[in-house]
């Protein structure tokens, strides 16, 4: 399988383009003043909020709340994606604020916002809150959204820090880059909380496409973190790319299904998955990405929907570790076959492991995902009578949490690589590879030349022309400004050995070239070649901040959930106009 994405340099790629984020933020800032001016209201601060609802039936606090979250992270999205594109088809950016990364701030800024807006909002129309703070009025839906931007928005200045501490890290799991990218995606499960917490039924209109838009946001943003796969570059154990399909499969479909009822699964999937591959898209200017790795999701959702029509929703617990077993055997081997064209595609080799993790993270999964869908439902009254117990959703979460930490260590194992490089004209070369022992390959996960930063990306699998000797399908990149290595993945072990590295004065770094014999070292002593070493104490404190802000994303969903759910009737729902509506009276 070889793969060539073409990329003109940064000057004249679309990837520095401002036409994107510019008319974004020119159609959502005329929205805005086309709602402001046609609007009635007194005081001014109701216009926009009241304009939603008489527009949308939707209560207005809710509608500019969603509206101003989800738009954020469209931003940042765009931002994302042209970001790690730039990075692996053209190498460091030289100043900050590119066009990718000044989205990406900007829409994490108005995440954080949308949380104040869902405050004010709620205050200027005087809705009956859970929480008063002075004479503000905070919906329980608030505190999710604020934690997610608050930690996402501080990752942007903290990424740099970390760059000029250890440099350009071109990898996408970083911790500063996890706070980023985790603060983005569970936004639209934040989403749903307010439309949950507002009591908006999934019923007809913009309230059912607005729960569509939550639903297909939550999906996409599970999905998010396999960008790390569908760029090309993995730098982590590959097992973490069917886990992390079987547990957004088993959350988002359970939720899907109890809160959208028959077939939406199936619709809402096919949206997520068109969506998906046009934003992404294959090649050329839009980035070297893949659209096998991001999962298709369509195979569960219908199996989903088999089980629903057998078994019954109503005992929810039933339904979601049934579901979760589903998803994480028949669904996966749904997913196993839509890879089969991706850029690393999954092997036998990963069996049984990702089996046995992916399955008990779906099951996991969906008792969270069913204990997450009472709370949209509850308020709204359509709830099913069973609850999936707190000790249940816990051990779920921490099924999920194990599953993903297991594959986090990276080792290099015990292989000797005696590396020929043969010219093949136009700056290019075959490379050939002989392994000691001659079956340290048999079981790969992968086995690639890998090239990049040269204006796109060229993979090369390795092939087995006499035991123990391999070569590389097609000729790859060796001048320029490429990178080429050849990258082995056995198990928990990622091992590589440079083909060509440029010379790099910036970072006082030689050429890398020519034939050598020697041990495969680890992986990110070339993909990351630019880091350095830096200080000890910055690192630790970093990646502790990330885990306080996991914690601290858990808790707020967790309390805003148990208000809403256990909450009083009245809360949540419609404005009301001159007064503060009264406990236990009717929305």
């Amino acid at each position: 399988m070889s793969t060539l994405v073409a990329a003109a340099g940064a000057g004249g790629s679309a990837l520095a383009s401002w036409t994107g984020p510019v008319l974004l933020l020119s159609g959502f800032a005329i929205v805005n003043v086309a709602l402001l001016v046609t609007g009635r209201s007194s005081p001014i601060v109701r216009r926009i909020p009241d304009n939603l609802e008489r527009l949308t039936g939707i209560p207005g606090w809710a509608a500019s709340t969603v509206g101003l979250a989800l738009f954020g992270l469209l931003l940042a999205g765009q931002g994302f994606y042209s970001d790690v594109a730039w990075h692996v088809g053209l190498g460091r950016d030289d100043i900050l604020f590119t066009s990718p990364h000044t989205s990406i701030f900007l829409g994490l800024q108005l995440i954080l916002l949308s949380s104040a807006v869902c405050i004010w909002t709620a205050t200027a129309t005087k809705v009956d809150t859970p929480f008063r703070v002075g004479a503000l009025r905070v919906p329980a839906s608030a505190i999710p959204l604020g934690a997610l931007g608050l930690a996402a928005v501080a990752g942007f200045p903290l990424d740099e820090l970390w760059h000029q501490a250890y440099g350009i890290d071109v990898t996408m799991w970083s911790p500063t880059h996890m706070l980023m990218i985790l603060g983005a995606c569970f936004v639209g499960i934040a989403s749903w909380t307010v439309l949950g917490e507002a009591k908006v039924r999934a019923r007809g209109g913009w309230k059912r496409g607005l729960h569509v838009v939550a639903a297909v946001l939550t999906l996409q943003g599970l999905t998010a973190p396999l960008g790390e796969f569908a760029f090309g570059v993995p730098q982590f154990q590959q097992i973490f790319h069917p886990i992390i399909v079987s547990i957004a499969a088993g959350f988002a479909l359970v939720a899907i299904r109890l809160v959208h009822g028959r077939w939406w699964g199936i619709g809402i999937t096919t949206i997520s998955f068109l969506l998906q591959a046009n934003v992404m898209g294959t090649e050329g200017e839009t980035g070297p990405v893949d659209t096998r790795s991001p999962a298709l999701y369509i195979g569960s959702a219908l199996l989903v929907e088999l089980l629903a029509r057998a078994i019954g929703t109503e005992r929810v617990v039933r339904f979601a570790i049934a579901t979760g077993v589903l998803v994480g055997t028949v669904g996966l081997a749904t997913e196993w076959a839509w890879n089969a064209g991706a850029y690393q595609p999954w092997r036998a080799s990963l069996l049984p492991d990702a089996l046995v993790l992916s399955l008990i993270g779906a099951v996991g999964a969906a008792l969270a995902g069913a204990a997450f869908a009472r709370v949209v439902l509850k308020p709204a009254g359509d709830a099913p009578a069973e609850r999936v117990p707190g000790r249940l959703v816990a051990a779920g979460a921490f099924a999920v949490f194990v599953v993903v930490a297991l594959p986090l260590p990276r080792a290099v194992g015990d292989v000797d690589a005696a590396l020929r490089v043969t010219p093949a004209g136009d700056g290019l070369a075959n490379v050939e590879v002989s392994l000691t022992p001659p079956d340290a390959a048999d079981d790969a996960r992968w086995f690639q030349t890998t090239a990049w930063q040269g204006g796109g990306l060229v993979l090369a699998d390795m092939e087995e022309v006499e035991p123990g000797v391999f070569r590389s399908e097609e000729p790859v990149p060796v001048a320029g400004g490429w990178k080429s290595v050849v990258r082995l993945h056995r198990g928990g072990e990622l091992m590589a050995v440079p083909v060509f590295l440029p010379r790099d004065d910036e970072i006082g770094e030689p050429e890398i070239s020519g034939n050598r014999s020697g041990p495969m070292e680890s992986e990110k002593t070339y993909l990351l070649r630019e880091t350095r070493a830096g200080n000890a104490w910055f690192a630790p404190i970093v990646h502790g901040l990330l885990l306080i802000a996991i914690a601290a994303w858990v808790a707020a969903f967790v309390i805003a959930s148990r208000v809403i759910d256990g909450g009083r009737r009245g809360r949540g729902g419609r404005s009301v106009s001159r007064r503060v509506q009264p406990a236990g009276a009717p929305a």
